[in-house]
């Protein structure tokens, strides 16, 4: 008995649905799945990072809820995406083979920069928490209680188990919204 082997297109085109052969490959130059900004949406530097922290905490620091939302939202997502290109520039060293990270290693140069890249890439993630805890404080300030729970819901996911504070912070906030109170 002969088996036969059928290429994906063979069974499409048997199957009489029209695919052209070509939608099987993708282009080389189509770079869509490594989209980091959106449309008409721009890189930013650390230094303006640091000036829309500066923005969404004097807002917050004057109890401005209001205005401070949509300018939390914008810096938790800047620092989310400084935190991953930063992570990107030490991706050959995290898929590299036990021997070619010792290799890396003996550069100590390179490997500064890699742990410097490293350390500032999870100070990044942790002020993106921070501020996705403050986003949740001000919206219960607005009264959106149920948003302000997803937000925490969120945050919770991420917060590293080393940064207690918040996460107490993080906990007691979203406890306290569905009424448990852990110390009855």
């Amino acid at each position: 008995m002969k088996t036969r082997n059928f290429t994906m297109a063979a069974v499409i085109s048997s199957l009489g649905l029209g695919i052209p052969a070509f939608a099987q490959e993708g282009s080389e130059t189509d770079l869509s799945r490594y989209q980091i900004f959106e449309e008409g949406e721009q890189s930013i530097t650390l230094k303006q990072l640091e000036q829309m922290e500066d923005a969404y905490r004097s807002l917050v620091d004057a109890g401005d809820c209001a205005n401070a939302l949509p300018k939390i939202v914008e810096f938790a997502d800047g620092a989310n995406k400084l935190a991953n290109i930063l992570r990107q520039g030490n991706e050959p060293y995290y898929d590299a083979r036990s021997d070619d990270q010792e290799t890396i290693a003996r550069r100590r140069a390179l490997l500064n920069q890699l742990i410097k890249a490293e350390s500032a890439s999870n100070n990044l993630i942790e002020q993106r928490n921070e501020a996705w805890v403050e986003e949740a404080k001000c919206l219960l300030d607005q009264g959106s209680q149920d948003e302000a729970i997803t937000r925490l819901y969120r945050a919770l996911d991420y917060i590293d188990h080393d940064n207690y504070d918040l996460w107490e912070e993080a906990r007691m906030l979203l406890w306290a919204q569905v009424e448990f109170d852990p110390e009855a």
